[in-house]
């Protein structure tokens, strides 16, 4: 029995699919030319009693071109249904060879079927990234007139995979060579490309525009990414690149006063209008949040199924602590590695990017997140909370003294209980990333503590035990 994951009756195959050496061998048996030298876990969906998605990166070599990389997507299913499913879309058509050389593959021992990128069952986008000759031909042409003003040709282009989520999106960043006119020298370029299965770029667009004309943004006090172009056909949204490392890769030294800037950043983020879409975080919103979180994680296992019934009656019986809080402009997906460190010449700058969830919702949502975030961590690398809290006191002065208001600090409890609970807890098991599902029931003791005390500082004791 492995603790470190769940135990499924429902998907056996769950350990061997999370497996790299495992499933080296499963991989190795559909390829006909290249070597196989290693695999490796990208990105986990894991769907209790019904499937488990798993992306991985293979690395291969083949002569004569060497060692190349090949992502591969997977479903595990359950009573043959992959099966079905790739007969499905065997009579569909339409799959490409892969680089490697296989499309698609069915394992029926291990009720598998696995897409070869660029093949995708639902992100028609990704087989255009992966094609340079197409990506130039359609798109390319117009965002080169764009950078040059019409005057310029491109000389050559690169594309690296950088995300993909299977099904979902990818991003890929592309190096452009330009050229102004004939005999001038040659510059470099660095975009990023992002598409999704919703085609939801033209609104994250309307957003990075709002954002990049925004006064705090012309002063130079708030920096995010310039989108420069979205091509609904081939459903592409073309972004500028930003220098810097994500905030988690800085020197501490650096970390701890870039999170201070970050502070000050993020609530001048949240009184920035954007033009409002779907995405609302009003009480249903998070009840139903709560409700899912909960759901899965008792389904997973059974015995943390008290302390979640004392963690969601206590945020129930707070939710009247956000009635009447004002909708702000909310990041959506605020974490240390959305946040880009740049510390060239003497100074520091910090830019948000990935703004492909921007929602509304009361701020305090997220100023209490990123305090839970610090937490987490805290738990997940066994450091002492106190550091954690320290860090998050300077944080939440920080973000008081630019916003001009205070947060109500039951308000921010719930808040980080909540995210603790929902984000961090609910992603240890649907993602299960390595030391995550086993972290999850220290994460439920100290969101617990948290939104029973109403006050993060009064639940340090519970944190150190966790930890």
């Amino acid at each position: 029995m492995n603790a470190s994951l769940p135990q499924d009756p429902l998907l056996p195959q769950l350990a061997t699919a999370l497996d790299g050496a495992a499933m080296a061998q499963v991989f190795a048996a559909a390829l006909q030319g290249p070597a196989l030298l290693a695999c490796e876990v990208d990105r986990v969906k894991y769907r209790p009693g019904r499937s488990c998605s798993v992306s991985y990166r293979l690395r291969l070599c083949e002569a004569p071109r060497g060692e190349f990389e090949q992502r591969v997507s997977a479903r595990f299913l359950m009573g043959g249904e992959a099966r079905r499913r790739f007969e499905q879309a065997g009579a569909r058509g339409g799959s490409k060879p892969s680089p490697a050389g296989p499309a698609l593959q069915h394992e029926a021992a291990l009720d598998m079927l696995a897409w070869w990128l660029p093949n995708d069952p639902k992100l028609a986008a990704l087989a255009l990234l992966c094609d340079d000759a197409e990506l130039r031909r359609r798109c390319l042409g117009e965002v080169v007139a764009l950078l040059t003003g019409g005057r310029g040709r491109l000389v050559e282009h690169r594309t690296t995979l950088v995300q993909v989520v299977p099904e979902l999106r990818v991003c890929a960043r592309v190096d452009l060579t330009l050229q102004d006119e004939a005999g001038a020298p040659t510059q470099q370029r660095t975009l990023y490309v992002k598409a999704d299965a919703e085609r939801s770029g033209a609104h994250t667009r309307a957003v990075m525009q709002a954002l990049s004309d925004s006064p705090a943004q012309s002063s130079g006090l708030l920096c995010t990414p310039r989108s420069l172009l979205w091509q609904a056909e081939a459903g592409l949204h073309w972004i500028s690149a930003l220098p810097g490392q994500p905030l988690l890769e800085v020197d501490p030294q650096i970390r701890a006063a870039s999170s201070m800037r970050v502070a000050r950043q993020l609530a001048l983020l949240h009184a920035t209008p954007v033009p409002a879409g779907p995405r609302l975080l009003d009480l249903a919103a998070l009840r139903a949040q709560r409700e899912r979180a909960a759901a899965l994680l008792a389904q997973v296992q059974p015995a943390w199924q008290p302390l979640l019934e004392r963690l969601c009656a206590a945020l129930q019986a707070g939710e009247g602590l956000l009635a009447g809080l004002p909708p702000s402009t909310l990041h959506g997906d605020l974490h240390p590695n959305n946040i880009l460190v740049d510390a060239r010449h003497g100074s520091c700058r910090q830019a948000f990017i990935d703004l492909d969830d921007v929602q509304q919702g009361p701020a305090v949502l997220e100023v209490g997140g990123w305090i839970a975030d610090a937490h987490y961590r805290a738990i997940v690398d066994g450091h002492a909370p106190a550091a954690a809290s320290a860090a998050a006191d300077l944080f939440l002065a920080a973000y008081v003294q630019t916003a001009g208001q205070a947060l109500e600090p039951a308000a921010l409890a719930w808040a980080a209980a909540h995210h603790l609970l929902c984000r961090r807890a609910c992603g240890g098991v649907a993602n299960l990333k390595p030391g995550r599902y086993a972290a999850v029931p220290a994460l439920l003791e100290v969101a617990a503590a948290i939104a029973c005390a109403g006050s993060v500082d009064a639940a340090l004791d519970t944190a150190g035990e966790a930890a």
